[in-house]
């Protein structure tokens, strides 16, 4: 019994030291504290008070979701994050301190003021919208950035063939925001689109449902040689082959000039076929007019332009040798303005309504940030003729807006062309362009 009592007051004798070790007693006298609120917490700026005894500083508080959470800060830094929050709250946090032997003073109650999160905020300044073929998403981001968003639309599973939320993108917000158009696969006249975010703990934040988002389908509208009119801008030349037949002849890639060029013996003069159009001299500036022959919507103008090929463009005597020069990129759009009009053809009449442009660098610094730079990529040319068949055709689409204004004309101006990259030597003194191919395309009815 005796050896009993005296066990048990050795244990509380432990207990009592080791109470005693674990209290910490100092000052407050110059601690600091200040919280600014950000973007899902709150940045908390400090000064320690000037004692040896004071190792570092614990800040505890619980998060959006009631855990728990213990932060360490200490004098080789003045400020901490304050994280874990979705929405703007205030936030009750107690600091204590602690000494080399981890002992822990009594706590100091504080609370600080919260911003809404980058994924609760992503909704304040989102928009949804139409888009060609599918939709568009738009979004700014506050200057702390974490999280992520998740892009669904209402469709058909292809697993199961019945109706599911089918996911189209996840990012990590960006901070500043970002555009994002996506094109769907599946022909809906009309999108249900739901926008989700979470944390990077993978908990959901929010959600919105945009129902009824017009899809904007579109497709190629049938135009001939009857409907374009240029104004005589056109070079004619039955020898080249060249004129306003071969822009909606469908002939995509240059075949024709390909064939031509084979019975070339000396490579150094180049072939003068050219089955294209070319228009000049002097017609940057000159209008275009396309007859849709009827109201339609329009979506984007698509111009293509002739694959590489190693047979030099003519030089010399031949047939529009004083226009090609034996230069050809110099010779494509750079900056094309595009305009409508519901009832007039007319390019000085009242009623035309700017709608969209191509305008790209005409000397860019980085070579694919050319829509034709393939032009001058010798390497990738064709052999044969069933070669340049499984060539992708080069072109570039000039959007246009997503809305339901409908015109009859549409108005094509070309401004200028790309400068000539092998050398400085102007080939293109006389302002003439070339197209091989252009196509329109309307919203689907």
């Amino acid at each position: 019994m005796r050896n009993t009592i005296l066990l048990l007051l050795l244990i509380f004798s432990f207990s009592a030291c080791n109470d005693d070790d674990t209290v910490f007693e100092t000052g407050t006298e110059g601690l600091e504290v200040k919280f600014t609120p950000v973007a899902g917490g709150a940045m908390m700026h400090y000064t320690l008070p000037n004692n040896r005894d004071i190792f570092a500083m614990n800040v505890r508080y619980k998060d959006w979701q009631g855990n728990n959470v213990l932060k360490t800060c200490g004098y080789s830094g003045d400020s901490l994050l304050l994280d874990g929050f979705t929405r703007g709250q205030e936030v009750a946090v107690n600091l204590s301190f602690v000494n080399h032997r981890n002992e822990e003073s009594a706590s100091l109650e504080y609370s600080f003021e919260t911003l809404d999160s980058a994924p609760w905020a992503f909704f304040d300044d989102l928009e949804v919208s139409s888009s060609w073929n599918g939709f568009q998403v738009i979004y700014k981001s506050p200057t702390v950035v974490t999280g992520m968003a998740h892009i669904f639309y209402l469709g058909i599973n292809p697993v199961t063939q019945k109706e599911d939320t089918i996911l189209v993108n996840s990012f990590p917000l960006l901070q500043g925001g970002d555009t994002l158009n996506f094109i769907l696969q599946q022909e809906n006249l009309k999108n249900t689109v739901i926008v989700r975010t979470e944390d990077f703990k993978g908990y959901r934040v929010r959600q919105e449902i945009f129902p009824d988002v017009d899809a904007f389908r579109s497709e190629k509208w049938p135009m001939t040689a009857a409907d374009f009119n240029d104004f005589g801008i056109s070079i004619e030349d039955v020898k080249a082959k060249t004129g306003v037949q071969y822009l909606f002849d469908g002939e995509l890639r240059g075949e024709e000039r390909f064939i031509a060029s084979t019975a070339v013996t000396d490579t150094r003069l180049g072939t003068e076929v050219c089955a294209t159009y070319v228009a000049g001299p002097y017609a940057f500036g000159k209008p275009i007019i396309l007859d849709l022959r009827e109201q339609k919507t329009p979506a984007w103008v698509r111009m293509y332009c002739l694959c590489p090929m190693t047979a030099r463009f003519p030089v010399a005597n031949q047939a529009l040798s004083n226009v090609w020069e034996g230069s050809y990129e110099d010779k494509l759009p750079s900056n094309v303005t595009v305009y409508g009009n519901k009832e007039s053809s007319d390019p000085n009449a009242d009623g035309w309504e700017y709608l969209g442009r191509l305008a790209q660098d005409p000397k860019p610094e980085v070579q694919k940030d050319w829509w034709a730079y393939r032009t001058t990529q010798l390497e990738f040319a064709p052999s044969d003729v069933n070669e340049l068949a499984k060539q992708d055709p080069i072109y570039v689409d000039i959007q246009l807006p997503p809305h339901n204004k409908t015109y009859r004309y549409l108005k094509l101006v070309v401004n200028d062309t790309f400068d000539t990259r092998s050398n400085t030597v102007n080939h293109n003194e006389r302002d003439h362009f070339t197209l091989h191919e252009l196509e329109v395309f309307v919203k689907k009815n």
